[in-house]
């Protein structure tokens, strides 16, 4: 028999070489260095994701469609995110957080964590639970822009990571520099209301005040920030020490407005001069917080609109083009000027009237 190749047997050998390597990259693996500084084996192309609570934000506004997950929404969210957002996607059955067997059957290729201290030794054993590759992220305000690259290098989406980048470049880091000169006389000091009697907060420092930090607002509250950022329980007492010229309110039920009835029907907060002079705003909620909880990337577009609140005439921001334009790049929705209006109107609920459509 002869053992020697002829001419067409080689050539079809080499057809067939090249079509399984064109197939290849389907199980092929890739080492990328995280947030964090670990070296993780990930799939060379993902197809979904698991994002783990204030992550998914980020993750959705790179890639939706590769998202496995989302958070339990109010039921008015849906018409402010484009369907990829919502169809299909796994939501806690209780709660805010899923347990390893509904992680399990999302078969997901990848897991995105957030950067916090004790964050890899939880990635590690969450990889060896799940089987699954986890990434840790930075959710930092100053890091986004390294954040949306990352993710866009990873998820195969780099020219939308380059626009999500290019609004933070272009917006976000122009406020930080303009706050940082405000003289601190011209301050404005702000109380943030937490928890559903408003008297929760957050200090100066704490991921979930990040924003007002960063627009150069004063933290009124003097209180620790708690181990894990837990909220700080005060009294009115200290309230009426601390005096704050303004107050930011917000509560999981915030659709209900709680918290913000708790502050401008308490008849022991009209002590406060910020309440007698109606200088009390409710954090637009729609489609998730504008300013914290989750202190994800939903928080950019909080740092236009609180900049604006406290400082008109350094920041004079036409809220209704920016706010539009951050839903169609980080929400992939194309928001009417009247949908806009409705959702900065949110600040002043007696006034919000929701649009027809």
């Amino acid at each position: 028999m002869n053992r020697t190749l002829t001419r067409f047997q080689r050539r079809a050998r080499a057809l067939l070489i090249a079509g399984l390597l064109a197939a290849a990259p389907a199980w092929a693996e890739r080492v990328v260095t995280d947030m964090a500084g670990r070296q993780v084996h990930i799939p060379d192309q993902v197809h979904k994701v698991y994002a783990v609570g204030h992550c998914v934000p980020a993750v959705a506004a790179v890639a939706p469609d590769k998202l496995a997950n989302n958070g339990r929404l109010p039921a008015a969210a849906a018409r402010y995110l484009a369907p990829a957002f919502l169809a299909g996607k796994a939501v806690p059955k209780a709660g805010m957080r899923f347990s390893d067997e509904e992680i399990l059957r999302m078969a997901p290729d990848l897991v995105v964590m957030e950067t916090m201290p004790g964050a890899a030794d939880q990635a590690a054993r969450l990889e060896a639970k799940l089987r699954v590759p986890v990434l840790l992220i930075d959710q930092d305000l100053l890091r986004f822009k390294q954040t949306f690259a990352f993710l866009g290098e990873v998820l195969g989406r780099p020219e939308q990571a380059q626009a999500l980048a290019g609004f933070v470049a272009t917006y976000i880091d122009p406020i930080g520099s303009k706050a940082r000169i405000i003289p601190v006389a011209k301050r404005v000091r702000v109380y943030y209301a937490e928890g559903p009697d408003g008297l929760s907060t957050n200090p100066a420092g704490s991921s979930h005040t990040q924003v007002l930090d960063y627009v150069g607002g004063i933290n009124a509250a003097r209180v620790a920030n708690l181990p894990d950022e837990g909220m700080a329980k005060v009294s009115l007492e200290q309230l009426y020490l601390w005096r704050p010229d303004r107050i930011l309110v917000w509560t999981p039920a915030a659709d209900q407005l709680t918290t913000w009835h708790a502050v401008v029907d308490g008849p022991l907060w009209q002590r406060l001069d910020a309440v007698k002079a109606g200088r009390v705003s409710q954090i637009p909620w729609l489609p998730y917080s504008w300013f914290d909880r989750p202190p994800g990337s939903n928080r950019i577009l909080g740092v236009l609109w609180l900049a604006n609140l406290l400082y008109p005439e350094v920041f004079p921001f036409d809220m209704v083009a920016v706010t539009r334009e951050y839903f169609r790049l980080f929400y992939h929705a194309d928001l009417s000027a009247a949908d806009a209006r409705y959702l900065l109107g949110l600040a002043t609920p007696a006034a919000a009237a929701e649009p027809s459509r």
